[in-house]
């Protein structure tokens, strides 16, 4: 089901334009990764699906879960920062108060009455093993347990979506794991999740979606494999021995539709439709005219080597 639609959105100060034609759309249950450069417009674009900010063009709906109709997310901000939970890169709580302390204050911005937001401290200090630093004030706790607290604290009116930035940075990998943990968790109890990340290994693990800003704009989005397939390497290369190994290779590739071979002198360049099933054929050939294979690799990019390639375009 979808949640949140961004249409044609724009965001300029002044004369600089931050976002320009982005359209996205956030499902239920989603893990959606935003990444891109430094300066592409991710933390803006985060910012608006947040509600924070105000699209200068197009809009951002969000939709009700209870009638299904479409709504104009900034002209319900009362209703649907309800549903919303943010966790900032920086910490937002309060150092000087109490883990306790800091999600009674929340809960309380948030309007959550006093019998649902002690049931609802509980469980989260349980849920994301805070309960034995419950009376602790929050700038005497460890690194990973403050950015605990963080999300604890965008948890606490138990949001549909929570929206991340960075919430791994300065963390050292294992803590990272932990927290990383603690979000699929999360998104286990059916709330859908989206985070902002410059750590490529993380997004790739746990996300099931992505969006890559690039230039202000969503240059791709959707599924995590059909972005990575489209990607893929597609073509491989085979040393012959022979020019008599050269026909034959061919001839029998010819039983198979492929886009191009290009002739490299002792190696062959295969364009085919199918890598996979192409590759398969091949190596049947190759084990039979005794032939050498090099330069093959039909996996899936990983999402480091996919933002590469799309950081890379002019």
């Amino acid at each position: 089901m979808e949640l949140i639609k961004l249409k044609g959105v724009e965001k300029a100060y002044r004369k600089n334009k931050i976002l320009h034609d982005v359209n996205l759309t956030i499902e239920s249950g989603d893990i959606l990764g935003v990444i891109g450069k430094s300066g592409s417009g991710k933390t803006t674009l985060l910012n608006i699906i947040a509600g924070f900010i105000e699209p200068s063009e197009g809009e951002t709906v969000y939709i009700s879960q209870q009638d299904g109709k479409e709504k104009d997310l900034h002209r319900n901000l009362n209703k649907i920062k309800r549903h919303i939970g943010f966790t900032p890169q920086h910490n937002s709580f309060y150092p000087r108060l109490t883990v306790e302390e800091n999600l009674w204050h929340f809960g309380r911005l948030y309007g959550v009455d006093r019998a649902t937001l002690k049931s609802n401290i509980d469980s989260l200090l349980e849920f994301t093993k805070l309960s034995n630093h419950r009376k602790k004030l929050a700038e005497h706790l460890s690194g990973g347990m403050q950015k605990r607290l963080d999300i604890s604290c965008s948890l606490i009116h138990k949001p549909r979506i929570l929206i991340l930035d960075e919430p791994t940075a300065d963390l050292d990998p294992i803590l990272q794991k932990e927290i990383i943990h603690l979000l699929e968790e999360v998104n286990k109890q059916g709330i859908t999740i989206v985070i902002a990340s410059h750590h490529l290994e993380s997004i790739d693990k746990m996300c099931n979606k992505v969006a890559i800003v690039h230039k202000g704009t969503v240059h791709s989005h959707g599924l995590m494999a059909d972005i990575k397939k489209s990607y893929q390497q597609d073509h491989f290369i085979i040393n012959v021995a022979s020019g008599t190994q050269k026909e034959q290779m061919i001839r029998r590739l010819q039983m198979h539709p492929f886009k191009k071979i290009i002739d490299q002198g002792h190696q062959l360049a295969i364009y085919p439709h199918d890598v996979e099933k192409t590759f398969s054929h091949v190596m049947g050939v190759i084990k039979e005219e005794n032939m050498s294979l090099n330069n093959m690799d039909i996996r899936n990019p990983s999402l480091a080597e996919v933002f590469e390639k799309i950081a890379s375009e002019e």
